[in-house]
């Protein structure tokens, strides 16, 4: 069992699908909490049933604070790593909010202010305590989270994997970052696993379709048994085109897709007005 992964996670999933229980993946959710519970709500889980989030839970939508809240409090839910979660976890200090160094700069520029201001939209009588909390606990349990998780016929991962390396030699960063040399492998990575990721827009997999807007992506390449070798699952609930905005669900057991078109209305103006407030709210941190 490697550093990055989480035995008794694993165990919990394994033995969901041994005894004929549903596992659904779930791509990236990026803050849009309602598109997140009503999709969840739609998959009818019964109390031995899971859902597994394929990291990317925070960031960008108007509610990551809700999208924490709901992922942590419900039992069934299992939680895997992304990018967003680890630039949060490794650069997120309330002593720069209002100065953010180069790695909080980052962060804030790709989503963090949205979600900052979920956390003191969600406490707006204390703002700095919010975020103190904020850093307390649920940062703390997302550097807890394992980057990947291993079944008997899945794996489940951000990102991906590095196709130069070996199974056992993967990095941190690949997990949560790769692209393009995973996307573009020419043979399975796993001979008996079908990978699961998100990260990508699946618009944009190989080879890239406008007409993929929405929609899961399977690799063209098979497993022995006849599933395909990779399965997108970042049907882009975030964008700010008119192009369909789709959070997806797969069951590892029956394969069935479900789909939740996004429910919040999300557009610049929205943006805008979400770093604005958290804007005017960061004087009350120096307090």
């Amino acid at each position: 069992m490697d550093e990055f992964r989480d035995a008794g996670v694993e165990a919990d999933l394994q033995s969901t699908l041994d005894q004929g229980g549903r596992v659904w993946v779930i791509g990236d959710v990026h803050g849009f909490n309602e598109t997140l519970r009503q999709l969840v709500a739609s998959l009818e889980l019964a109390i031995n049933d899971r859902v597994v989030l394929l990291g990317d839970l925070i960031d960008r939508g108007p509610d990551s604070f809700d999208v924490v809240r709901f992922a942590r409090e419900d039992p069934r839910i299992h939680c895997i790593k992304g990018n967003h979660e680890a630039m949060m976890t490794e650069n997120f200090e309330l002593e720069l909010i209002d100065h953010p160094d180069q790695g909080m700069a980052k962060w804030l520029y790709n989503g963090g202010h949205e979600t900052v201001a979920s956390y003191i939209r969600a406490f707006p009588e204390d703002a700095r305590g919010a975020l103190e909390w904020m850093i307390e606990a649920d940062v703390a349990w997302m550097r807890l989270l394992p980057a990947h998780i291993v079944l008997d016929q899945w794996r489940l991962v951000h990102a991906g994997y590095n196709p130069r390396l070996e199974m056992n030699e993967q990095r941190l960063e690949d997990l949560l970052w790769i692209r393009k040399p995973f996307h573009t492998a020419w043979q399975p990575l796993d001979l008996e696993r079908t990978v699961l990721f998100g990260h990508t827009p699946t618009m944009n997999l190989y080879p890239r379709s406008e007409n993929r807007w929405g929609e899961v992506w399977h690799s063209s390449m098979k497993l022995s048994d006849g599933r395909s070798a990779s399965i997108g699952m970042d049907t882009c609930v975030f964008h700010k085109t008119d192009q369909p905005a789709v959070l997806s669900a797969f069951d590892l057991n029956t394969h069935e897709v479900r789909t939740m078109a996004r429910c919040e209305p999300w557009a610049e103006a929205d943006w805008v007005e979400a770093r604005s407030k958290q804007h005017n709210q960061n004087a009350s941190l120096s307090s």
